[in-house]
């Protein structure tokens, strides 16, 4: 198995080339099982979630050995990245890559747990929704896109959020698909971007709001904005319809 670790993380080495037998015989306490499975350990007096991928199949192991970087290696690039640009993350500690007849098979990203909490309860679950979150929220992504990150799931399970000293101290995860740009994030991809928070309801028109006047848009720019929007939900729809129409035949 091949592991890249920080270096202030080297004495977990040991313990890293376990965490396959780990998952195999359901150590750790699950925290998400779905597609992909995180566990949470402890270890040296350190709390570690560890993120394994769904295991490739035989085209991806080729894409994955040959010709593109794993989710696992770029989860850690772009935590070392985030992290220069001044942006928060759970620090990473290592990606691992199992392989078989040469190919990467399974691949683990492993990071320090964080008890920050996802935004989404507050601003989407809560009614009224947290307006003085939201707007904390809204100059947030502002600030990422001014210097040139755009996480392509920013959805609000994957920003999370503590509160310090009464500021707002935001942290991404869910990092393998990011973009990072020598300057700002192009406009057209700041809308596309946006439309990832949730439908399009009050508390996407304030961030919306917010979001502008931090960057300095037009209304012209807001209303166009909103038709990415809507544009994006209705396909959105339209795939789920017919993802939905496959499964059922």
């Amino acid at each position: 198995m091949y592991i890249e670790i920080r270096p202030a993380y080297e004495p977990l080495r040991d313990w890293l080339q376990t965490v396959p037998a780990l998952f195999a015989a359901q150590q750790g306490r699950v925290l998400y099982d779905g597609r992909n499975q995180i566990r949470l350990f402890e270890h040296d007096k350190l709390q570690l979630v560890v993120k394994r991928y769904k295991r490739h199949d035989i085209v991806k192991r080729i894409v994955y050995t040959y010709f593109r970087k794993n989710k696992a290696h770029r989860s850690y690039e772009n935590a070392g990245e985030l992290r220069r640009r001044g942006f928060l993350t759970p620090h990473e500690v290592a990606f691992m890559e199992e392989r078989c007849c040469g190919t990467v098979r399974q691949v683990y990203y492993v990071c320090l747990y964080t008890n920050a909490q996802p935004i989404r309860p507050r601003l989407i679950e809560q009614e009224p929704f947290d307006r003085e979150l939201a707007a904390a929220y809204a100059c947030y992504v502002a600030k990422l896109h001014d210097d040139g990150v755009l996480h392509r799931d920013l959805n609000p399970t994957n920003v999370l959020y503590t509160m310090s000293e009464k500021n707002y101290l935001f942290e991404l995860i869910d990092i393998n698909r990011m973009r990072f740009f020598d300057g700002p994030v192009p406009k057209a991809e700041c809308m596309e971007n946006l439309t990832l928070f949730y439908w399009l309801t009050p508390a996407y028109r304030f961030i919306l709001d917010e979001y502008a006047r931090q960057r300095g848009w037009t209304e012209d720019n807001i209303a166009e904005a909103i038709r990415v929007k809507e544009r994006h939900d209705k396909a959105w729809i339209r795939r789920k319809r017919i993802t939905h129409l496959f499964r059922n035949k």
